[in-house]
């Protein structure tokens, strides 16, 4: 099979339009039930994963919408309530069926939508990188749910952990912040 590789660069037009789509949703989310939210979010992965001809950088760009659920979702993660909201808010432009490229067009469908996810990646980058973590120091935990001491002890490490992390995002939303005020960062 042969493959090609296609570039293209959104212009401070297009970027303008996808930022205002993105903040239209964002604004709202209260007229959202959070459920539908994750549902739809949750269902557009699906979709993307079930179809055979959706786009490599398609499928890989979905998987952030999956991470940012389980942000939300996680009992042992535990993100505040302001992180919990805000994510809700970014994953509230998934819920609006009418996309720019509808999603039966062979290998484009998606395109607008992984358009979207790259720049709520690029919003939550921080807290997608402390769940990341997150999560993998509590796969690699051994866990022996039979035994009460190693519950307790699991509790403990996750709280550490967590408190670890979360003082990491802190520190490096401080960081983007002092860059976006200085105009050495080009986020959105």
């Amino acid at each position: 099979m042969t493959s090609f590789k296609v570039t293209f660069t959104l212009d401070e037009e297009d970027v303008a339009y996808f930022r205002s789509r993105y903040r239209a949703a964002k604004r709202e989310t209260k007229s959202h039930d959070p459920g539908e939210v994750i549902v739809n979010a949750r269902r557009l992965v699906s979709d993307v994963h079930a179809n055979a001809k959706a786009p490599r950088f398609v499928v890989d760009a979905i998987d952030v919408l999956s991470d940012l659920t389980e942000i939300i979702q996680d009992e042992n993660y535990r993100a505040p309530k302001r992180v919990r909201d805000a994510v809700l808010a970014g994953l509230a432009y998934f819920v609006n069926p009418d996309d720019l490229v509808p999603d039966q067009i062979p290998g484009l469908g998606f395109l607008d939508d992984a358009i979207m996810i790259k720049f709520v990646e690029e919003e939550f980058k921080n807290e997608l990188w402390g769940y990341r973590k997150f999560r993998k120091l509590r796969d690699s935990t051994e866990q022996r749910p039979w035994s009460d001491v190693a519950q307790e002890r699991l509790a403990k490490r996750l709280a550490s952990d967590r408190k670890k992390i979360r003082a990491a995002i802190e520190d490096r939303d401080a960081k983007d912040a002092t860059r976006r005020k200085s105009g050495s960062y080009l986020g959105w």
